[in-house]
């Protein structure tokens, strides 16, 4: 392809994202490739409309950045591409394709794993025409938006993830009742808890971002537990002001890559009995994270 052709248009008036003009994620050239990882460095979500994507073109885009990253629940994978997790409400044959549970809540993805996701594609095939967006806030601008004393104080903390907390939070809420699995030995043997650092150093730009995790949080080191709870809620309610946000809404064919250093992300409801929902998913591994 024509690499002189492609750039990066910033979402107007949001704090994060691009929307990537003149690029077929299935045929771009190393140029590009190359590029792409101080791209989401700098603009933390960039939009792919209109991308014609196979499940082997997909998964052959995302290895373009780094290993591929197996999912915990793999029932949920796509049988002969292990590595598209499908995020859908459909049912055939009456069991569920997908999982319907999955990015409720501010999260970063797998910060349970020791080397936690670096990069996330989400691919729409069937998206709802009202709901089901997907918010995004700037973890970098938000810990740049803080006092010098208060950064000072939140750098040397560890925050403990835990994939059972997280398991366990979502089973018990109403909505997901019955609908969240129970994972089995071998998978709970797969995700210890893990400690990860609160203030996290970007590997591409040297940047410094809040990396509070969510619903996988068990504790902060050297706090209290409901101490620590607090804090992380705290961060958390500073990280989703509304003055740190991109709301992605979905167009049929959208492929949607986030850097998770440096970004929170949730799923918005839907109407679930109203509308279909078919994502892919594919996780890039990433390196163990860097304290300040």
């Amino acid at each position: 392809m024509n690499t002189i052709a492609w750039h990066y248009e910033p979402v107007a008036g949001a704090p994060l994202g691009a929307v990537a003009q003149g690029v077929d994620l299935a045929s771009a050239d190393e140029a590009f490739y190359a590029d792409l990882p101080r791209q989401l460095a700098r603009h933390g979500v960039i939009i792919f409309r209109d991308q014609q994507l196979s499940p082997a073109a997909i998964q052959a885009a995302a290895a373009r950045l780094g290993p591929l990253e197996p999912s915990v629940l793999d029932q949920f994978c796509m049988p002969g591409n292990p590595f598209i997790y499908i995020l859908s409400n459909i049912v055939e044959n009456g069991r569920p394709i997908g999982s319907s549970t999955d990015g409720y809540g501010w999260h970063t993805d797998q910060a349970y794993f020791a080397k936690p996701t670096a990069y996330t594609f989400l691919y729409g095939l069937e998206v709802p025409p009202e709901g089901a967006a997907t918010e995004f806030a700037n973890t970098r601008l938000a810990y740049e938006s803080l006092s010098e004393a208060r950064r000072g104080e939140l750098k040397p903390l560890r925050v403990e993830h835990s994939y059972m907390k997280m398991i366990t939070d979502r089973a018990s809420n109403p909505a997901f009742a019955g609908k969240v699995p129970v994972p089995t030995d071998e998978q709970r043997a797969r995700v210890p808890d893990v400690s990860q650092p609160l203030v996290r150093r970007h590997p591409v730009d040297g940047s410094l971002s809040l990396y509070p995790g969510g619903q996988t949080v068990k504790s902060i080191e050297g706090l209290g537990g409901e101490d620590g709870l607090s804090l992380v809620q705290e961060l958390l309610a500073w990280c989703t002001a509304e003055r740190f946000l991109y709301r992605h809404a979905w167009q049929p064919r959208d492929l949607v890559i986030w850097d998770n250093r440096c970004t929170l992300h949730r799923a918005t409801p839907y109407d679930k009995e109203r509308y279909r929902r078919l994502m892919w998913r594919v996780s890039i591994t990433g390196e163990r994270p860097l304290g300040p």
